[in-house]
């Protein structure tokens, strides 16, 4: 329905110039007639006046009706296009040009003849009309003439057929041409309709995939915030930023630098495409846009100034965009597209800026996440992680040793005479000692090994994958650098330290978590039994086991 519509309003144009065009052609042929009439009218009146003129040049003197024939016959005027008549007062043809003798004979009165009827009554006159005798449209021009002392009427008919034939080829022309230019006129605008419409068609098309790509573009960002949100590490943002952001910003070689917390410098923490070329580590001041606070592109149309940061490679075309979050700088975003003048596109730069703006605010709070379960997981005072995190983490690690039938050993840690410390030094000594012992064992534990506070003075760590003879040999190790520790507090000399260690390990001897605490604490106790400023495993405290060892349990 709305094709056939727009066909209508298509063909409408056309409708109106035919209309217009129809009107003018029959105006014209109007004017034509008329104009071709009066042309004719003009020459037959001026053949008209030559015949009269000679007629009375030569004051012929007619006596019978085959005298005038022949004299009208013999006229210069007289010829097959032209045709002369002579009638007398009674309406009688006494002679025609046209007729022989005796067709003249026969013929009708002219008394009721128009021209005839004019002339007569007002000295001249004309009609058109069809001849039947000549089978053809004559125009008819007549006078009043005295000829011989007697009144006629010379009549001078020209045949309209040359005229008309000519009237009607040029208005074939006409037609045929205003045929032609309403045809042309309909085939451009059918021509030119289908362009319009293939271009329109394409245009949608084009826009269609526009629009299909900036949905694309807005679910991808969207579906990157979410995911982005949802991550617990840097790990887990580093696989959602490789996968999602080549779906936006296509296969553009980019890293993620984000700022130590001293601000000195940046480390490169994420990173997609291919390796990426530049440095991995590098001052805030080895970057322009850091410097200016805003985007900076290596090469365009006012400078070639690439960052030192990407120095390693000539001619570089890099993009620059800083991480802003809750007002703050966080590190950069880099893309890399290759070497020369590589023209960014404008919708590039613009998804670039918007994947910027994403990612700021997901590390932003990956980092805030981060900080927060670190505080919620560690001792404010030592920096150690705290009872729930050595829960969390004893019970995973006895669950992997279930399954893999590795050893766990656990080490329970008690500093020796600490109240006493406090005491003689303070609270602040006693804070002083924790957080250096403490600071000591960050050292001594390995990556997968677990320092912990649980309480006042008593400290714990999980060693996993290893068994009760090599705890043992560890602990002792601890023990040995503590009784080493000269530590000084305000100018004040603390003494010597000293520190208790008790050892038990899961599977064997321990069944479960419960058990590997128990076993722990009782070779503690058993170690500040024994003197403290030592090391007891369980499998000792088997050994050593006594009645008396209950009222060491007891206190």
């Amino acid at each position: 329905m709305s094709k056939l519509i727009d066909r209508k309003w298509q063909l409408l144009p056309v409708m109106a110039l035919s209309v217009v065009m129809i009107g003018g052609l029959y105006g014209f042929n109007i004017t034509l007639e008329r104009l071709v009439h009066g042309s004719v009218k003009r020459t037959t009146d001026s053949l008209l006046t030559d015949v009269i003129y000679e007629i009375h040049e030569d004051n012929p003197s007619f006596t019978s009706r085959l005298q005038i024939d022949d004299y009208i016959g013999d006229l210069t005027q007289a010829d097959a296009d032209a045709r002369i008549q002579v009638i007398n007062s009674n309406g009688v043809v006494v002679g025609d040009t046209a007729l022989s003798d005796r067709a003249l004979v026969d013929l009708d009165s002219h008394a009721n003849r128009p021209e005839f009827i004019q002339a007569w009554e007002s000295g001249e006159g004309g009609d058109v009309r069809f001849s039947s005798v000549l089978s053809v449209d004559l125009l008819y021009s007549s006078r009043r003439v005295t000829i011989d002392q007697q009144d006629y009427v010379v009549v001078l008919a020209v045949p309209m057929h040359h005229l008309e034939n000519m009237t009607f080829q040029l208005m074939s022309i006409l037609v045929g041409l205003a045929l032609l230019s309403i045809a042309m006129l309909i085939a451009t605008s059918l021509l030119s309709h289908r362009q319009i419409e293939a271009s329109v068609t394409a245009e949608k098309n084009k826009q269609d995939e526009r629009i299909h790509q900036r949905t694309l573009e807005i679910e991808l960002m969207h579906r990157l915030a979410n995911m982005l949100a949802a991550c617990q590490n840097l790990v887990e943002a580093q696989r959602v930023v490789e996968d999602i952001v080549p779906r936006i910003l296509g296969q553009v070689n980019g890293s993620i630098s984000l700022m130590r917390s001293s601000r000195n410098q940046l480390v490169n923490q994420l990173d997609w495409g291919d390796k990426w070329p530049g440095s991995k580590s590098f001052a805030p001041d080895e970057c322009w846009s850091l410097r200016t606070g805003r985007s900076h592109l290596s090469i365009e149309a006012f400078h070639h100034l690439s960052c030192e940061h990407m120095s390693s490679i000539d001619n570089n075309q890099t993009l620059c965009i800083p991480l802003t979050a809750h007002g703050n700088t966080i590190g950069i975003m880099h893309l890399y597209f290759g070497q020369g003048e590589i023209e960014v596109e404008e919708l590039t730069t613009q998804l670039a800026y918007s994947v910027a703006e994403h990612l700021g605010l997901a590390l932003a709070n990956l980092s805030l996440q981060e900080k927060l379960r670190s505080q919620a997981l560690s001792d404010p005072l030592t920096g150690l992680y705290n009872r729930r995190f050595f829960e969390q983490k004893l019970t995973e690690h006895t669950n992997n040793s279930a399954t893999s039938s590795e050893s766990l050993s656990l080490l329970m840690l008690d500093l020796d005479h600490f109240k006493r410390f406090n005491d003689n030094f303070g609270h602040d000594a006693g804070d002083y000692v924790l957080k250096e012992i403490s600071s000591l064992l960050k050292r001594t534990v390995a990556d997968d090994e677990i320092a912990c506070r649980l309480g006042g003075e008593e400290l714990a760590v999980i060693l996993p994958h290893c068994n009760m003879a090599d705890a043992t040999e560890y602990a002792n190790n601890i023990v040995n650098l503590i009784r080493t520790l000269h530590l000084e507090h305000k100018g004040l000399s603390l003494g010597q330290l000293s520190v208790s260690i008790g050892v038990a390990t899961y599977p064997d001897p321990a069944s479960d978590i419960e058990a590997l605490v128990k076993m722990a604490d009782k070779a503690l106790y058993l170690a500040k039994d024994q003197g403290r400023d030592r090391v007891v495993n369980y499998q000792q405290y088997n050994e050593f086991k006594s009645p008396e060892l209950g009222l060491v349990e007891n206190q």
